[in-house]
């Protein structure tokens, strides 16, 4: 009688974790879990960027960002420098797309006409900042294999750790990343830090997101992103002056037609 009950306890035991490893969240369903949570009809940002390079030297920018969903889960981006004098009117526009790879446009006063970037060019950076354009395009869920690593703390904040692998042909070759490891925080499902790896597997650069203020309902917003490039030993500070969501921004903001006659930097 003793050795069945022994059995049945020890089989008890070992189905413990299996059924607790079940109920738990894969990587792709955090992400997805985040995306549903932080998502907003609409935003705007105005933002001040600070560049820091290795000798200490410092610049100061200022920017203003644009989002808008256009339809179920496609939406539109528009960056805009406001300042210095030698950059103000240089604008991001990036178009998602619904089963294709987003499309980026990149203006630049001087030569007064709208510069597609090539999928190639992607992982290149953007205006002297740590951000490579890819950085500035919305998560690819579908372009990547998100594997959940152990569960780790980062800054008294229990979190998810997922890692973000290319996982299509197109996706390899376009991007800059041979793969990027997320710290999502398991409370407000936000990501407080990403660090990216080369091409070659060698630790690139690292993302803290800070200061996270509460929106509105699930959505909160970083007050500050830190970008520290440890290759370039070049850092990249944004702070939110003003941030709005789910406000009404005309769909004409995200044309080219906008750009070309000036009016994104009124």
């Amino acid at each position: 009688m003793w050795r069945k009950t022994l059995v049945s306890v020890l089989a008890a035991i070992l189905l413990i974790p299996v059924i607790s490893r079940g109920s738990e969240l894969t990587g792709r369903e955090i992400m997805e879990k985040q995306k549903r949570l932080q998502k907003t009809k609409s935003e705007f940002a105005l933002e001040k960027m600070i560049l820091v390079d290795r000798r200490k030297n410092k610049e100061v920018r200022e920017i203003k960002r644009y989002s808008k969903e256009v339809e179920e889960d496609v939406n539109r981006f528009l960056i805009v420098f406001l300042s210095p004098p030698n950059i103000r009117g240089t604008a991001l526009l990036t178009w998602e797309h619904k089963d294709a790879e987003e499309d980026q446009w990149l203006y630049m006063p001087a030569r007064g006409r709208m510069q597609r970037i090539a999928k190639g060019g992607k992982k290149n950076y953007f205006m002297g900042t740590d951000f490579a354009y890819e950085d500035l395009s919305p998560e690819d869920l579908d372009g990547h294999q998100y594997n959940r690593l152990e569960d780790e703390v980062f800054k008294d904040q229990d979190c998810y750790v997922v890692e973000a692998l290319p996982a299509t042909k197109e996706k390899k070759r376009s991007s800059g990343y041979s793969k990027r490891v997320m710290w999502i925080s398991k409370d407000k499902f936000v990501t407080l830090k990403v660090d990216y790896y080369d091409r070659r597997g060698r630790l690139l650069k690292r993302q803290l997101n800070l200061d996270f203020r509460n929106i509105e309902g699930t959505i909160w917003r970083p007050q500050k992103v830190l970008v520290n490039n440890f290759k370039n030993k070049h850092k990249t500070l944004l702070g939110t002056i003003k941030r709005e969501i789910n406000t009404a921004i005309p769909d004409r903001i995200f044309t080219e037609r906008f750009i070309l006659k000036g009016f994104h930097t009124r």
